[in-house]
């Protein structure tokens, strides 16, 4: 698989790596003629308070969400924070928070925020599910779930892609790849809120492996 547990002996949880990330729009820099632009494009919120709400919300669709093991020393955020290809922006990261998720059938994945130590820049979360998807509607929770709060609630103002709802969106994404033949499917970067998410969908010995990704 692409993505594994890995005990790291960090306050005895779990950490799901997800595979390194190539999206063009996680972490931009700012423009060529800007002063600043070795400097990434920061989220709105905290690690602690989006770690906090999101873990109260999941609680209310019975998923778990464990407090986040923080990390910060060069070797944590080497093995655990590397999602970027691209040295330059991974050099910009020095700080990140992971979580894992459970529901009504085990493990689910983790939710990973990365950035600086005081904001994040980058949100992943990492589900994984069985080749018969049976915890579909618990992705499909935690999708909205983390849309909602990092974004924003005006999904039904804007419809993006032309999608009435999330959901609608997830199931073109499972249907387009479930119906092709290649290991990965993508809807590409979608503005909403002034943000950006990506929901990534991959094939692997064990199932599928489900990504969204939420960065400025």
């Amino acid at each position: 698989m692409k993505s594994k547990y890995l005990y790291a002996g960090l306050a005895g949880l779990a950490i799901v790596t997800a595979v390194i990330i190539t999206v063009q729009f996680i972490l931009p820099m700012t423009g060529q003629n800007n002063p600043q632009k070795n400097q990434v494009a920061f989220l709105d919120f905290s690690y602690d308070e989006e770690n906090s709400d999101l873990r109260t919300t999941l609680a209310l669709h019975h998923i778990n969400m464990t407090k986040p093991i923080r990390l910060s020393s060069k070797s944590d955020v080497s093995q655990y924070c590397n999602f970027l290809t691209d040295p330059a922006k991974q050099a910009l990261v020095t700080y990140c928070t992971s979580t894992v998720l459970t529901g009504k059938q085990g493990n689910l994945g983790d939710i990973t925020m990365v950035g600086s130590p005081e904001v994040p820049g980058l949100v992943v979360v990492a589900l994984e599910s069985n080749p018969v998807m049976s915890n579909y509607d618990d992705v499909k929770t935690v999708f909205s779930v983390v849309l909602n709060s990092t974004i924003c609630q005006c999904w039904d103002k804007e419809r993006p892609g032309g999608y009435p709802t999330l959901s609608a969106m997830v199931d073109a994404l499972r249907d387009f790849h479930l119906n092709g033949k290649q290991p990965d499917s993508t809807t590409h970067a979608v503005a909403l809120g002034g943000k950006h998410f990506e929901i990534e969908l991959s094939t692997n010995t064990s199932g599928y492996l489900w990504k969204l990704l939420v960065s400025k």
